[in-house]
């Protein structure tokens, strides 16, 4: 049976592993732990489309990557956000709010590791500068919270 790994499971397979594993094996003890799901030829056709266009994105990105260092360099990025009396935020702005923010803004894919938040995430209204790091290449962005 051909099964994709979720987990890790040791001395067998790693999370995102496809394997041919004994039937047995997957129905008594991967497929029932949720370690492990059992994957159809449709299943199959999907996970190398979704693992192409990944990376063909990161194909683009270093090909590119002098191209979005300068049209991010320098920009800004405004988020509204609900606050208390003190200024502080409910929720903070992490890597994910602002990779969502330039993907709508600037149509680039970015990854959470491309983001460098040198105090952590955005806690209080105001300015932050963050960094984007691609190799060696970096650019520093200006975060607005109102």
């Amino acid at each position: 049976m051909k099964v994709l790994f979720l987990k890790l499971v040791p001395n067998v397979g790693h999370v995102g592993d496809i394997k041919e594993i004994s039937d047995s094996y997957a129905r008594n003890f991967l497929l029932p732990k949720w370690l492990a799901k059992k994957l159809t030829p449709e299943e199959e056709k999907n996970l190398q489309i979704q693992e192409k266009k990944q990376e063909e994105s990161r194909r683009n990105l270093i090909e590119n990557k002098h191209k979005i260092m300068e049209m991010l360099n320098g920009k800004t990025l405004l988020f509204k956000a609900k606050t208390l009396d003190n200024g502080k935020m409910f929720w903070g702005i992490w890597e994910h709010d602002i990779i969502q923010k330039i993907s709508k803004d600037f149509k680039i894919e970015l990854e959470k590791k491309h983001i460098d938040m040198i105090d952590g995430h955005i806690k209080k209204i105001g300015k932050k500068d963050i960094y984007i790091k691609l190799g060696e290449n970096m650019a520093k962005i200006t975060i607005i919270v109102e």
